[in-house]
């Protein structure tokens, strides 16, 4: 059965909206014959995703290990997937319906996707991203030149994208935050991606997020972490390599029904 490999890092704290992000998953409609698998994992080791995920959900991939922030935690999981494509989806945001189904219909074209996604802000409301980017493909170097500008025009955690292109690339750097901008810059660096203009994420904003600490934006962090990720990019870029990996058949059989 082709599946979608969902990729979400979690520590004990920043396990409060698990329960949300896990309804909106399953409420996924796929097509024909797809599944997803969630793999999820512990920036740690006390155990707290098996006491609020059910243990009967056999398509929850679990996982616990050593602190090394989120970069290292997502690559982990990403030994688990078995997905074709994967994508990927923080521990307190919310898939929007048809999320998915739109990620594996581009992906059967394009190497990987980025999407739209709304800001959910305290107040309950949802705000729209003000500068995304044109429905289609993308232009070269497009994230590279906006992440130096520190104006990025889409959350890179709504990345999706062959599992073997981010395989090749080692997975999330492992840097203490930016690692999903790491990602997105480095497979923008070896293939062409596409945009989708539907909104495929609720993206929560509140005190609690890692991204809402000081310490998470000392000068000194931030500096170090955007000269990483761009510094990666450009020497992808000048290597000259391109990800030339196809898409192994993900036709289901007729009968299959859509998970």
């Amino acid at each position: 059965m082709p599946t979608i490999s969902v990729i979400t890092a979690i520590y004990n704290g920043g396990h409060h909206y698990l329960e949300d992000t896990y309804r909106s998953l399953c409420e996924q409609q796929l097509p024909q014959g797809w599944s997803w698998q969630w793999c999820i994992q512990e920036d740690g080791a006390t155990g707290i995703v098996n006491r609020h995920l059910p243990a009967s959900d056999d398509r929850i991939s679990s996982g616990t290990g050593l602190s090394a922030r989120t970069g290292v935690a997502r690559t982990m999981a990403l030994s688990r997937a078995n997905g074709t494509f994967i994508r990927t989806l923080d521990a307190d945001d919310m898939l929007l319906p048809g999320a998915l189904a739109r990620d594996i219909e581009r992906l059967q074209r394009s190497p990987w996707c980025t999407s739209a996604c709304l800001d959910l802000l305290a107040d309950g409301s949802t705000v729209a991203g003000p500068y995304d980017p044109v429905d289609g493909p993308l232009q070269q170097r497009k994230f590279l030149h906006e992440h130096a500008a520190n104006q990025m025009s889409v959350q890179a955690v709504t990345l999706a994208a062959h599992t073997d292109l981010v395989r090749a690339l080692g997975g999330w750097p492992a840097l203490t935050g930016a690692e999903t901008d790491g990602l997105l810059l480095a497979v923008e660096a070896v293939a062409a991606g596409e945009f989708i203009a539907s909104p495929s994420l609720i993206y929560r904003k509140h005190a609690g997020q890692t991204t809402a600490s000081s310490g998470y934006w000392a000068p000194d962090e931030i500096d170090t972490r955007f000269t990483a990720v761009q510094q990666r990019a450009r020497a992808l870029y000048s290597s000259g390599w391109q990800w030339t990996g196809t898409v192994r058949s993900t036709s289901p059989p007729a009968h299959q029904a859509a998970s």
